[in-house]
């Protein structure tokens, strides 16, 4: 039969295909019945065929003559065979073709699972598609993020974007030094092995008081006891930290200023620290000596502080009243005497050398103004060395022995002159003068005050003699008492307030 015989005739194709060959037929379907006619009615009972299609009934427009033409076919792409009839009218052309392909055989829609891939699958491995393989029960190529896991290859997959929870978008388990915070959980992941940064190794945040040094800490003792060695803000405890670090500082006020209640050395402000202590202290010169410019009061020295100031006040015994000893602007009304507590050899250093010895003995005791030995030597005696003063001589117990200089050298005393410079008695010497044992001084001055004798080279040697007074004796005998002797042997001195 021929293309002619297509007008107004229906075609039926049935065919089991593979899905490039479907779409390959269906596109060429929609060219009509008249060419797969042509294709199938060639005339060729043996043949190649590049396509297989379902079946399927094509009808032309028009029909004049009533003729049918039914097609059946099964093909593969190597051979074919064709058989066929035809009717006009009543009459029936049939032609048919078998075609084995592959393993599959039917006429249905691509089916997932038959180890086939077919239209949209993206693959099919038959039994073998799995929730947890490669191919998923769908046909769809296993990836992370589909919310399946792939056995072996995944170790989660929670199908969502999120990077922050249990399974990170590479489909692995979180874990802390990955680099990915895990929400919930890690309060922190920097993914690397360093303890002692900013993020430890449990991915737990390095803080103050974790015990862990890390970062800008100085120190971090794990505790919350801010008055250690190690504060609060893992800083070392330093004087100007604002916390007092207990048994090193006494304060600490955390400023610069030195002259508030707590120093920078963070001590509380105290008299004596050197340290003038603004609106308490008037003078601060760090020693606790009273008889400077500023008192142990830290006070300016005054008359009538009751401290006698070196070089300034003769006597200062607190108040401002004449006619006590002191007068109201700390001028002596008596002239203290006494003999020292320690006894010397003849070599007393010199005139300067004994009255230093007076004076340093006096300052001691506290006694107020300067002193001078009571000794001569060839050119200098008390007569020539003394302020001559007019008004009494007294004891450190108060009592008069003089009531001026001219009483005081007029051969006789009113009392003997017998305290040492702290009350105490005088010490003997080891003088032989009449078998010994009495209080004998040195002197080497006669009643009236001037030279007498001689004087142990000048009181700079223990060679020859010299002139002793006696302490215990108000006559001429308490400065020129015993001559001669040995300038080796040990006596005490008068000294007298000037």
């Amino acid at each position: 039969m021929g293309l002619g015989m297509g007008m107004g005739m229906g075609t039926t194709v049935s065919a089991t295909t593979r899905p490039s060959t479907k779409r390959w037929l269906g596109r060429l379907a929609l060219l009509g019945a008249p060419l797969l006619l042509l294709a199938g009615c060639a005339g060729d009972d043996t043949g190649t065929t590049a396509f297989t299609s379902d079946t399927m009934t094509m009808t032309s427009p028009t029909s004049t003559t009533g003729f049918t033409t039914t097609v059946s076919s099964t093909t593969d792409e190597s051979t074919s065979t064709d058989s066929g009839s035809e009717s006009m009218g009543t009459s029936t052309s049939t032609s048919t073709t078998t075609t084995t392909t592959g393993e599959s055989t039917g006429t249905g829609e691509p089916s997932c699972g038959d180890g086939v891939l077919e239209g949209d699958e993206e693959c099919d491995d038959g039994e073998l598609n799995a929730d947890d393989g490669a191919c998923t029960v769908d046909c769809i190529l296993a990836s992370c993020g589909d919310g399946l896991v792939w056995a072996g290859m995944e170790a989660c997959d929670d199908g969502n974007d999120a990077d922050n929870d249990g399974c990170t978008n590479a489909c692995a388990e979180a874990v802390c030094g990955d680099g990915l915070l895990w929400e919930g959980v890690e309060a922190c992941d920097d993914g690397n092995d360093v303890d002692d940064d900013e993020c430890s190794n449990s991915c737990t945040l390095n803080t103050c008081g974790d015990g862990e040094l890390q970062g800008a800490e100085e120190c971090d003792d794990g505790n919350d006891v801010d008055t250690d060695e190690c504060t609060n803000m893992c800083l070392n405890a330093v004087c100007g930290d604002m916390v007092v670090q207990e048994g090193v500082e006494e304060c600490d006020d955390a400023n610069d200023v030195d002259t508030d209640e707590c120093t920078n050395m963070c001590t509380a402000a105290a008299c004596g620290d050197a340290i003038v202590q603004e609106g308490v202290e008037e003078c601060d010169d760090g020693n606790d000596d009273d008889t400077d410019e500023c008192t142990s009061l830290c006070l300016p020295a005054a008359c009538g502080d009751n401290f006698v100031q070196a070089g300034v006040e003769e006597c200062d015994d607190g108040n401002n009243t004449d006619g006590d000893g002191c007068t109201a602007d700390c001028k002596s009304e008596n002239r203290i005497a006494f003999v020292t507590s320690e006894t010397y050899t003849g070599n007393l250093g010199g005139l300067a050398g004994a009255d230093a010895k007076c004076q340093a003995l006096a300052q001691a005791a506290g006694l107020p103004g300067n002193y001078m030995a009571w000794v001569s030597d060839a050119n200098n005696s008390p007569s020539t060395r003394f302020t001559k003063s007019n008004t009494p001589y007294v004891r450190v117990d108060g009592v008069v022995i003089a009531n001026n200089w001219n009483d005081l050298v007029d051969g006789t005393l009113l009392a003997p002159l017998n305290k040492t410079e702290s009350n105490g008695a005088v010490p003997l010497g080891n003088t032989s003068c009449a078998g010994g044992g009495f209080p004998t001084t040195w002197s080497g001055t006669s009643t009236n005050g001037t030279s007498q004798g001689s004087f142990c080279g000048n009181w700079t040697n223990t060679n020859g003699g010299s002139r002793w007074g006696r302490a215990d004796q108000t006559n001429s005998s308490w400065t020129q008492w015993c001559s001669g002797g040995l300038c080796s042997w040990i006596s005490p001195i008068m000294c007298f307030q000037q």
